[in-house]
């Protein structure tokens, strides 16, 4: 097995967590950056000895997190000098970075580039502050702006900015300005995420007790239609339901987990999947960072949980996350890996065509607008 695959890369520290965060986060504003730099090395050439992965180049690289920009350049370079060596990076690899506007500087900036990194992805969410300070977010209404201007000085080319709607008390014009602040920073992507609302998080407690309000179902969709509207009549083409690109920009690792392609996740709490054997098998890391730094260091790895799929689950997933990209699902591709139609394995699309939720595009099936409009419904009708 010698396809290219994608390599994800948790970093799992965060100066503060955010109230509706759901992610594998933990507060730290020193987190041991060359310490788990190091483990995550250790568990790159573990992975790099198992069949499911040896000889496979890596296709893309995802530093997510948590705030993988609080590791100092050095720790990135580490990292990504250990995937290199443990698999080597297909020539123009995306290597991508996430990071918090208010922990960037022109300088760290440039360090990230010269470690390899050729996109990045601030997570701005709002430029109010009000909505910032609502979201517990730790950087001001101004700092997007400042970083996306460091970023172009440092020699980015491919910028991606994080925006939410439906905070709570934010109002259609607040987000639409918003979308007019972002699109005057001329990023080559955005991705848009409506507010949700997790359970475990401090925002769902606090809607169920009164304390926050939601913003109406109403004006969040009408939210997101104005995002798909603005955004492209700036040149950013939705091409997931949650994402816009300039033509040629659109984040190649992402389309990876939406087309059901192979990735492996390193570091804390960090997921996994292969498409063989069988139908499919995913694993989770240990979560808590220390735990994942001790099995590291005793085993190479450290799994700890797994899960094979059956081939009705792996059938499921490949449609329903197949369907959040604008182009569909690739009917030719699922014929080949279950050796049977799409319509044969699920006779439910011709209901779904008919309801006008769904349109044939050979070799594709795609929802239609209306059907964007109800994804979710749609999604679990593959379930």
């Amino acid at each position: 097995m010698k396809d290219a695959f994608r390599l994800y890369v948790h970093i799992p520290w965060c100066r503060r967590i955010c109230p509706y965060c759901d992610f594998n986060v933990h507060a730290a504003t020193e987190p041991p950056a060359m310490a788990y730099a190091a483990a995550v090395g250790t568990e790159l050439a573990a992975h790099a000895a198992d069949p499911r992965w040896t000889g496979r180049p890596v296709r893309t690289v995802y530093l997510g997190g948590g705030t993988p920009s609080l590791f100092p350049p050095e720790a990135i370079a580490a990292l990504l000098l250990a995937a290199t060596r443990s698999f080597g990076l297909v020539e123009g690899a995306e290597v991508t970075l996430e990071a918090n506007p208010g922990t960037v500087s022109r300088d760290r900036l440039r360090g990230y580039r010269d470690a390899g990194v050729n996109r990045l992805s601030l997570g701005a969410q709002s430029f109010h502050s009000a909505h910032l300070a609502t979201l517990g977010r730790d950087h001001g209404a101004d700092e997007t702006a400042r970083a996306v201007e460091a970023a172009r000085a440092a020699g980015f080319e491919n910028v991606s900015l994080d925006l939410m709607f439906g905070v709570p008390g934010e109002a259609a014009w607040e987000w639409e300005r918003d979308l007019a602040a972002a699109i005057a920073l001329r990023p080559e992507h955005a991705s848009t995420y409506a507010l949700t609302y997790e359970p475990g998080t401090p925002f769902h407690a606090w809607r169920a007790n009164g304390r926050i309000t939601p913003v109406g179902e109403d004006e969040e969709a009408a939210m997101a239609a104005v995002a798909e509207t603005r955004l492209g009549a700036a040149g950013l083409v939705r091409y997931e339901i949650s994402s816009f690109a300039r033509p040629g920009r659109e984040c190649r690792h992402n389309l990876g987990y939406w087309d059901g392609s192979d990735y492996l996740g390193v570091g804390a709490g960090a997921h996994s999947f292969t498409s063989t054997p069988a139908s499919g098998h995913r694993w989770i890391n240990e979560r808590e960072p220390g735990r994942y730094l001790a099995a590291v260091a005793r085993d190479g790895t450290a799994v700890a949980g797994e899960e094979r799929l059956t081939e009705t689950q792996a059938r499921g997933e490949f449609v329903f996350t197949g369907l959040r990209q604008i182009a569909g699902v690739d009917a030719d591709r699922f014929a080949r890996r279950f050796g049977t139609s799409l319509e044969a394995a699920f006779p439910q699309v011709a209901d779904l065509v008919a309801e006008g939720l769904l349109e044939r595009a050979t070799p594709r099936v795609r929802l239609t607008a209306r059907g964007l409009t109800f994804a979710d419904a749609v999604a679990v009708r593959f379930v």
